[in-house]
């Protein structure tokens, strides 16, 4: 006869996820991943030179979940490789930085074509609004505009510096690619 744990250990399931995370530079991409990864922050900010890799494994309901997380460089100058790195991209984050309005504008303009012209145009899309616990320049509203704009699940601030909502969003993308939520 089999036991609960038994069937709980049956139904459990284990999935791969390749997640890419985008935007412009500076926004704090590689600080929000590592916030996730590694817990921690380092102020010491250097460029993503094409894109770093990031594997994280953790439980959700009983399944595990491996996340590979693509930190994809935002300068202009990496625009050719971002085709290839996009590729089989089961979900996405844009990040936009809170202090400077340009980098949402650039979501709308750039980011968000850019990655359904090569990843699909049903990839699940969460915009993350970083740097949250510094002054803003960009509005709720400004900010929402944004993720209704390009079709986006919704967007969550965060803050790479004190880890507010980073496991709490890539949780939710995790969700929302296994049509959990």
């Amino acid at each position: 006869m089999k036991t609960t744990s038994d069937v709980t250990k049956l139904m459990s399931q284990k999935f791969k996820l390749k997640v890419c995370i985008i935007g412009e530079h500076a926004t704090g991409k590689t600080s929000l991943i590592k916030a996730f990864v590694e817990q921690k922050f380092s102020a010491d900010y250097r460029p993503t030179i094409g894109t770093n890799i990031f594997i994280k494994t953790l439980e959700i309901g009983g399944d595990t979940i491996t996340f590979t997380a693509w930190d994809i460089a935002g300068q202009e100058r990496w625009t050719s490789m971002r085709p290839m790195y996009y590729k089989g991209a089961s979900g996405a984050f844009i990040v936009g930085d809170l202090t400077r309005r340009s980098t949402f504008e650039q979501i709308v303009k750039f980011w968000a074509p850019d990655l359904k012209k090569h990843a699909g145009e049903t990839v699940p899309i969460i915009v993350l609004a970083n740097k949250c616990d510094l002054p803003r320049e960009v509005t709720e509203e400004e900010v929402e505009k944004c993720y209704n704009d390009i079709g986006a699940i919704t967007a969550i601030k965060t803050s790479a510096k004190n880890g507010e909502n980073v496991n709490e969003a890539f949780m939710m993308l995790a969700k929302a690619i296994l049509g959990k939520e």
